[in-house]
């Protein structure tokens, strides 16, 4: 999933400052954080990511997810 390319610093400022504003529109849309997915993102952030990486991130843990509850419900 490396690509080599993490955030620069401006880049991640430029992330974090956006964060409050993508919030509140997920909440006009009904759609609110978990813990688990803020936890995610602050992870995402720390490990400096490019959005390809988070991308394949977030795919790959809806996945597991699937795949459990299919397992869960077999």
């Amino acid at each position: 999933m490396a690509d080599g390319h993490r955030l620069t610093d401006a880049a991640l400022a430029e992330i974090r400052r956006r964060r409050a504003s993508v919030r509140a529109s997920l909440a006009c849309e009904g759609m609110v954080l978990t813990a688990e997915e803020e936890a995610l993102f602050d992870a995402m952030e720390r490990e400096r990511l490019s959005p390809d990486e988070r991308a394949a991130r977030i795919t790959q843990l809806g996945r597991a997810k699937r795949r459990q509850k299919a397992a869960a419900s077999a």
